[in-house]
């Protein structure tokens, strides 16, 4: 009964454990994202020429396992004695998953955010832009808005031009060199798609513009006060954030995780039966 009595225990205490790792994981993630970036901040803040680096954080994993046994050692004698053993174990496991960007679109508008936040008036140039919306377009989710959108839209201009040259030279679709189109080209000679991903580069282009310098302390390490709620550091220079300037230091890291999600990453279908085959196999 007190063996059964102390496994009860251990189940329980083990789902608490587990609850509290779960939350505490939880909660290193906004610290994880804010000293990234801190340290990019100092990185530029010391050359502005820099690459910028960000890790995407993926998937999280909290484990605890606990594991208990029980014996007896017996002393044959004479006299027999016997001497109950119980043998107990706990293991932790608390994991993130990360996933590094890499794409140069991304870096560039990367590189762009931090350049602003450090003092440089700089834009990300026009063929980068239209690069982005070439990526994004593949992104756009079908649904059946732009689906009849952009049926009426080809049976209008089919009506309207008389082949497929004067059509093209009339509209802008995501199939377009510049497929965000400059403001004199009208909206209904903008396909719904390119639209769409029109918007989205100028709500890029919108927070890239709204980024700033002068809400965080840039000098040495002797230069930290000790009021100081976040820290970050390259080399010999070190940035800091008052507890006062949180909420600049917050809406700064929203633009920059927005701009390292930006493209999607293709996904490998795989067949069910691990089915794989090789035009240089015949068969015999």
């Amino acid at each position: 009964m007190w063996f059964l009595a102390l496994v009860v225990m251990a189940t329980g205490c083990t789902a608490t454990r587990l609850q509290h790792r779960t939350a505490h994981l939880g909660a290193t993630l906004p610290e994880l994202q804010y000293q990234q970036v801190l340290d990019n901040l100092a990185q530029f803040a010391n050359n502005p020429g820099a690459m910028p680096w960000h890790v995407n954080i993926r998937e999280g994993t909290t484990q605890v396992t606990d594991s208990l046994s029980g014996g007896g050692a017996v002393d044959l004698g004479p006299p027999t004695n016997w001497l109950p053993q119980l043998f107990g174990s706990r293991t932790a496991v608390a994991q993130w998953g990360m996933s590094p960007v890499i794409d140069p679109i991304e870096l560039k508008l990367l590189r762009v955010a931090y350049r602003r936040a450090v003092g440089m008036d700089e834009m990300p140039d026009d063929d980068t832009m239209q690069d982005l919306g070439h990526e994004l377009k593949a992104q756009v989710a079908s649904n059946p808005d732009l689906s009849n959108e952009s049926t009426l839209f080809y049976e209008y201009h089919a009506k309207t031009s008389a082949n497929y040259p004067t059509f093209e030279s009339s509209v802008v679709t995501t199939n377009s060199e510049s497929v965000v189109a400059p403001p004199e080209v009208l909206r209904r000679d903008r396909s719904p798609l390119a639209r769409d991903v029109a918007r989205q580069v100028k709500i890029i282009e919108r927070e890239l513009g709204q980024v700033g310098p002068g809400w965080y302390g840039v000098g040495r390490k002797c230069d930290v006060p000790r009021t100081a709620a976040f820290v970050g550091r390259h080399g010999k220079t070190w940035v800091w954030v008052d507890s006062r300037r949180q909420d600049d230091l917050t809406r700064f890291t929203l633009t920059v995780l927005k701009l390292s999600t930006l493209i999607k990453e293709q996904q490998t279908l795989v067949s069910p039966g691990q089915v794989k085959f090789s035009p240089g196999d015949r068969g015999g």
